[in-house]
């Protein structure tokens, strides 16, 4: 029960405000990842090819290259903010990736900020991209006190080429207590699928995507859609998203988005999320890969 009394205020509530009864639940395992994956609803797990993929599925850092960077800004109150930022990079036959995640909120809240790290490893074998990660979570309250928690991940990604993507992940199975009292974090199951519509080297774009989350045994279901036209390397992309709320979520769908491509590898992100009784979230967010 414990758990389940958890969720509603933890999954999909992402920027939400902390209550104080629930102030050593970390909030961020269930925030708004990236302003792309907010406007498709949540789902991110088949979104692949980009560093942002190190918090829900390291093996989707396979696609990449040479490089990739990328970040997310939003104040979902006047005095509270969320950061994050992620990089990854192919190192000879494996992908590397590393991140945080910032959540700092107004003074006087019974919590003072959330902060996640991460690092990622990716092989590839006969087509088949398997990925772990380490995450390290902690919380500082009010009176400076700081719980702190390690989990891991893993997770297998199959690309069709660059038509589609099947990819499943677990989150923060193995978890360690580091010092203080005990800091919540849920045991995540994620299967996503993608699938471009329009070939990708083509002046359109169009791409689905749907994705199944088990959060401590609830099902939530996602799915998002994003298309839009691209010209000598500059376009424009509009997205939307539907996702399953817990009881306790602000959140309304469906949720919103686009993108100023620069590029076939870099853009910026915008996504608009309405909340019930507080005002609308909005996530800005850059890209760049190689």
């Amino acid at each position: 029960m414990r758990g389940r009394s958890a969720l509603g205020l933890l999954v999909l509530t992402g920027l939400a405000g902390p209550l104080q009864a629930q102030a050593w639940v970390s909030q961020l395992p269930g925030t708004p990842l990236t302003a792309r994956t907010a406007g498709l609803g949540g789902a991110s797990a088949a979104m692949i090819g980009y560093a942002g993929s190190v918090f829900t599925n390291p093996a989707g850092l396979a696609p990449i290259r040479v490089t990739s960077v990328e970040a997310t800004y939003g104040k979902p109150e006047p005095k509270t903010q969320y950061m994050m930022g992620a990089v990854a990079a192919r190192v000879g036959q494996l992908n590397i990736g590393g991140g945080f995640r910032y959540l700092q909120f107004e003074p006087g809240e019974g919590q003072r900020d959330n902060l996640e790290a991460v690092t990622s490893l990716v092989t590839r074998v006969r087509g088949v991209a398997l990925g772990a990660s380490g995450h390290y979570y902690s919380i500082e309250d009010s009176s400076g006190a700081v719980r702190r928690v390690l989990s891991t991940d893993a997770a297998m990604t199959v690309a069709f080429f660059e038509i589609a993507a099947l990819a499943f992940s677990v989150q923060n199975i193995g978890r360690v207590r580091l010092g203080g009292p005990v800091l919540d974090v849920p045991a995540v199951f994620r299967l996503g699928f993608s699938l471009n519509l329009i070939d990708s080297y083509s002046n359109g774009r169009l791409l689905a995507t749907i994705e199944r989350v088990w959060v401590d045994g609830d099902g939530l279901n996602r799915v998002g859609l994003e298309g839009g036209a691209v010209f000598y390397g500059v376009g424009l992309v509009a997205r939307v998203g539907i996702g399953s709320q817990l009881p306790g979520s602000p959140f309304t769908n469906p949720s919103l988005g686009g993108t100023i491509v620069l590029g076939r590898g870099a853009g910026i992100d915008y996504a608009y999320l309405d909340r019930r009784d507080r005002r609308p979230l909005h996530l800005v967010g850059l890209r760049f890969t190689l």
